[in-house]
């Protein structure tokens, strides 16, 4: 009987550490992919912020500090997925909560990036530039859409079973919306001469930003409303 207790016992041990080892595993997977994303986005921000200004398109300009925005948004997430790997297991729900919170905050932030977009936007275009240098835009623009896309490959998976992760990678959504509109603004530029086209692309891309924060918020206050929570990821 005790030998069928202890054998008993083992197996629960061995199935229950195989299951913390796993979790383990997919909390150091989510800390990497989000430095990735992070060296990524830092890396190719500050270059397309001052290529904004000497091109005078207010979208890339626009597009720049969503991305520089982002980085901090990043940085909380993959802070966040740290603080969770971290906890021990009688103290799981604390590092799925800190995840939640880091959700919260970053689709926040999307939602004052999305209105700081609108406001210039509305400024360029009862004020517009007397010129914007379609071309290096473009060429800009094109690049960040690389960038961004391998940002939304690296996170797309991780994002279907965790909320921190969604967080993250809407904005890395967003940006990539971001770089295709500046490439339909740099193109109606170029060819047909509209300069408007710059500032209404900024305000699309400021509305599509805002829709796609407001589920992540309602999700994340209904999952911090929860006491205690069982369950902090969502399937």
């Amino acid at each position: 009987m005790f030998n069928l207790m202890l054998h008993h016992h083992s197996q629960d041990c061995i199935h229950g550490c195989a299951l913390n080892s796993e979790g383990s595993q997919f909390s150091e997977q989510k800390v990497r992919i989000l430095g990735t994303a992070l060296v990524l986005v830092l890396c190719f921000a500050g270059s397309e912020l001052a290529i904004g200004y000497f091109c005078h398109s207010v979208a890339l300009q626009a597009e720049s500090g969503h991305m520089i925005s982002d980085s901090f948004a990043l940085s909380l997430s993959m802070v966040a997925s740290w603080i969770a790997q971290r906890q021990s297991k009688d103290r799981a729900n604390l590092g799925d909560r800190v995840e939640v919170l880091a959700a919260l905050f970053n689709s926040i932030g999307l939602v004052a990036i999305a209105i700081w977009i609108g406001i210039e936007a509305i400024a360029s275009l009862q004020s517009p530039p007397a010129d914007i240098l379609s071309l290096p835009m473009l060429i800009t623009a094109g690049i960040g859409l690389g960038v961004n896309g391998v940002n939304v490959v690296l996170l797309h998976d991780s994002s279907h079973h965790d909320l921190n992760m969604r967080g993250a990678f809407l904005h890395v959504i967003a940006d990539l919306i971001s770089s295709v509109g500046v490439i339909l603004a740099a193109i109606a530029v170029w060819l047909m001469h509209w300069l408007w086209a710059d500032s209404i692309i900024s305000l699309f891309v400021s509305a599509l930003i805002i829709l796609s924060a407001i589920p992540l918020i309602v999700q994340s206050l209904n999952l911090l409303g929860k006491k205690p929570p069982s369950n902090l990821n969502i399937m």
